[in-house]
């Protein structure tokens, strides 16, 4: 995965990488019939690392605005403690043929799918079409990438900067969107009984 990050895909040798990985290149070939076969075992590995950190449990979860800080929490530790499984799926110079760019585009829809599944859990879907909150998570997932990719290609500004400021931007977008009614209640219940104890 270094290999292919740190040189692109022609750049990559399987001499490197069998290397790297302390193996002889026949029992990589053994493995993975080809480089492109390897290429794109490790993007499922990552696209899929990426996925379960967004469905990380958040437990007992009291509103939206706490989901939230839930998943953008998770996204930027996947890309602080996961650099290279995000950097494999975000590197353009890997975009080689059309097998690799159909994957990459996979990968981003299932998170883009994921989102927008989110977003249908917390608002009231009979007052927005399907369409507008498809293209809402477009727009927040890309939020997200952009500013993973800013901080990672100049980490002078602390990676929780970007996190605070990603929090309040997508809390303000989702704050238009009509939400729930029985979870607009249940928080006033919840918010009546804490302000009685």
């Amino acid at each position: 995965m270094r290999t292919f990050v740190e040189y692109g895909y022609h750049g990559a040798l399987m001499d490197t990488i069998a290397e790297r990985a302390q193996v002889t290149k026949p029992i990589l070939y053994r493995h993975f019939p080809s480089k492109m076969a390897l290429l794109l075992a490790l993007l499922d590995s990552a696209g899929e690392c990426l996925l379960e950190s967004l469905l990380e449990p958040m437990g007992s979860v009291a509103d939206w605005r706490t989901a939230i800080r839930h998943h953008v929490r998770s996204y930027f530790d996947f890309v602080k403690n996961s650099a290279m499984p995000y950097r494999l799926i975000y590197s353009t110079d890997l975009n080689v043929n059309q097998e690799i760019s159909e994957r990459l585009t996979l990968i981003r829809n299932q998170i883009i799918a994921l989102v927008a599944d989110h977003i249908r859990f917390f608002i009231d879907t009979a007052k927005i079409n399907d369409e507008d909150i498809e293209v809402t998570a477009v727009i927040l997932v890309g939020m997200a990438e952009t500013a993973a990719e800013r901080w990672m290609a100049d980490e002078h500004i602390p990676l929780e900067v970007y996190e605070r400021n990603l929090i309040k931007a997508l809390t303000n977008i989702l704050a238009a969107l009509p939400g729930r009614a029985d979870q607009a209640a249940d928080l006033k219940r919840k918010g009546d009984a804490h302000a009685r104890s």
